[in-house]
């Protein structure tokens, strides 16, 4: 099994909410996801099953539909290159079938981490 960095998109409350209201435009979170699979496909497909679980946490609501909503998971290829390769250490690392623990992967989770490591965000 390889490992793939899955990136991911949803949404938290408060800023749905505001863009709800038309007073910001740019409403979506982004984090990643380490994700040990046979292929990036899979590993992609499994970043997809988690994201939804992400958005439905973040926003106390099981009703939530991810794929609806329009969101993406990618794959970063060059994660040492990437945009978060300041916050790599962040990112859990699953299987496929695993589901990581949520309440690290919000936004608080990672203001909590970049604090207790000196990252300005």
């Amino acid at each position: 099994m390889q490992k793939f960095l899955v990136g991911m998109c949803y949404h938290e409350p408060e800023a749905w909410a505001l863009h709800q209201r038309g007073i910001i435009e740019d409403f979506e979170s982004s984090t990643g996801l380490f994700v040990e699979a046979p292929t990036p496909q899979e590993a992609a497909m499994w970043g997809e099953a988690v994201a939804c679980e992400l958005l439905r946490y973040a926003n106390n609501d099981s009703s939530l539909d991810w794929a609806a909503l329009g969101y993406t998971c990618w794959i970063e290829t060059d994660p040492q290159s990437s945009g978060w390769a300041h916050c790599l250490p962040f990112f859990q690392c699953v299987r496929v079938g695993e589901m990581p623990d949520l309440t690290q992967m919000d936004t608080p989770a990672y203001t909590k981490w970049a604090t207790a490591h000196g990252i300005k965000y």
